[in-house]
């Protein structure tokens, strides 16, 4: 067990399949069975000395049940254990993880739907949230934290302001707490950072991968990166619909442990990680050894981690609305590119040094090409919109703006000609109510090592500017994305950018690009 005096934490975070039964179930039934199975992930992590255990949003109960199965959580400051409180009406299932956290002295994080009284009425009404709820090691409730940006999930109901939810721990390290679509906000999850000062996240999610940004490995590794956190994401699983991937992650240095199943799969990743001391200083742990970090299938046998070449994608992948931005296609017959692309007020310069390598001439007609890409605008996330600011490189099927984003149907077998010996992205973006966060990808739904690329930040104070620099470290060969990827929250709320006009040829700067698609979370997933 970590102490406030241990430099390192063994966190297990579970990537689960959940049971939803079979037509007709009751929703009590099904419960229970996740539940027993929550027990097992609990019981093997406590195995492996974990201190803390995340499970995914949603997973508790099966889609598209709604409310049926909502319990009441008591507050933190009540300090309720509901393992040896009787008079606490909570459910039968937040009992018994009271109940194990306790029997097994781990922390344990869960998503659940809650149903609450109404604030400031006396009337015979309540609400509903979609909320996290954390036990510690006696098996009392401690952190509670009800999700604030939901992505249309019916009968939710969201606080007037977002809940800043912060659990100090008894091994010294401070856990700030949000939920999957939260991800691309600025409240609650950048103030958590900024204002609260937490060196770690507790990130239960549903999410559904959307290229070439959004993939969720991507997202997860990209804002662990972007603020130098640990990151523990537990994702629910159900590649069929486009969800899956979670992850360990120690900020600035990096993934430590990762799954982007593409099969119906649960699994457990056990690592210990360094604790960071205090934010907005420059990260100086190096990697952790692997040999005390574990990935074991549970209950299934197929375990992937980072790549899955070699098994069917069974992964439902969204693909951005690219269409808004301004882009260029790299001509495979030049080995340097040095250019200057602007949409609005972005302007972003790129020099990008690559090569042909074509091994393989049977698979030629199944290998990705590569265009730049700028974007400076506000994209549709369905239930809210967002600005954002975007230098990257994307990869295409083809030579259409209409292929980039979307991979071949069967990925494991494309061909990869293109090698990279340098890529180099620079752009000043705003520096007011904005995040710039490293967004790659790689194949295999895996992402770039830190110590294979260099992402710097400089503020310049007086044009309210920020200057980015992002490049890449060696040759790569299996890149999918390589961006700055910026939110300005600024202006979020205001119309969907449209495309400017028709795609040019690549000999000109093209017409192109965005996203609009989002890692979805949780939609009807009660």
């Amino acid at each position: 067990i970590s102490t406030p005096s241990s430099p390192t934490y063994v966190a297990a975070v579970v990537e689960y399949n959940p049971d939803t039964g079979a037509p007709g179930d009751a929703t009590t039934d099904i419960v229970s069975k996740n539940v027993a199975n929550y027990v097992l992930h609990i019981r093997k992590a406590a195995e492996q000395d974990a201190d803390i255990i995340v499970f995914p949003e949603c997973a508790l109960v099966a889609y598209g049940s709604g409310t049926s199965y909502a319990t009441p959580l008591p507050s933190p400051e009540d300090l309720v254990t509901p393992c040896t409180d009787t008079s606490s009406n909570v459910t039968e299932a937040i009992r018994t993880l009271s109940c194990e956290a306790r029997n097994q002295s781990i922390y344990v994080a869960v998503n659940v739907p809650e149903v609450a009284p109404c604030p400031n009425t006396s009337r015979n009404c309540v609400l509903y949230y979609n909320s996290n709820v954390v036990f510690d090691r006696n098996g009392t409730v401690v952190a509670r934290y009800r999700k604030f940006n939901l992505f249309g999930e019916e009968g939710f109901s969201t606080t007037p302001e977002a809940e800043i939810s912060v659990l100090d721990t008894d091994f010294g390290v401070k856990f700030g707490i949000f939920t999957c679509f939260d991800l691309v906000f600025e409240k609650p999850a950048v103030q958590l950072v900024k204002e609260w000062g937490v060196t770690d996240i507790i990130f239960p999610t549903a999410w559904f991968s959307e290229l070439p940004f959004l993939a969720a490995v991507e997202a997860q590794a990209s804002w662990a990166y972007g603020f130098d956190v640990n990151f523990l994401a537990a994702g629910y699983n159900t590649p069929s619909v486009g969800s899956a991937g979670s992850g360990i992650y120690a900020g600035k240095d990096g993934p430590v442990l990762t799954v982007m199943p593409t099969a119906h799969s649960t699994h457990l990743l056990v690592a210990n990680i360094t604790k960071k001391t205090a934010q907005n200083s420059t990260s100086n742990t190096k990697h952790v050894s692997n040999g005390h970090n574990t990935i074991t299938a549970l209950p299934y046998e197929n375990t992937f981690s980072n790549r899955v070449d070699g098994n069917d994608s069974g992964i439902l992948m969204e693909r951005d609305y690219l269409e808004p931005y301004e882009t260029l296609l790299l001509n495979e017959a030049d080995k340097v590119t040095e250019r200057k692309l602007c949409h609005n007020e972005l302007c972003c310069d790129f020099q990008v040094t690559m090569h042909t390598n074509r091994q393989d001439q049977n698979s030629a007609d199944k290998h990705y090409v590569y265009r730049l890409a700028v974007f400076d605008g506000i994209r549709s996330y369905t239930f809210a919109t967002g600005g954002i600011q975007v230098c990257a490189v994307v990869f295409c099927t083809n030579s259409s703006l209409s292929s980039c984003g979307n991979e071949f149907e069967r990925p494991e077998q494309a061909a990869f000609f293109t090698v990279f010996d340098d890529i180099r992205i620079s752009g000043n973006f705003r520096l007011d109510n904005s995040t710039q966060l490293p967004a790659t990808l790689v194949h295999g739904y895996g992402v770039l090592s830190p110590d294979t690329f260099q992402f710097t930040r400089e503020e310049i104070p007086e044009k309210r500017e920020v200057r980015i620099d992002m490049k890449t470290k060696g040759q790569h060969s299996n890149i999918l994305t390589f961006a700055v990827y910026g939110r300005d929250f600024l202006k979020d709320g205001g119309p969907v950018t449209k495309p400017s006009g028709t795609v040019r040829s690549n000999a000109a700067s093209v017409s192109l690009l965005f996203s609009v698609a989002v890692f979805l979370c949780v939609r009807s997933h009660y």
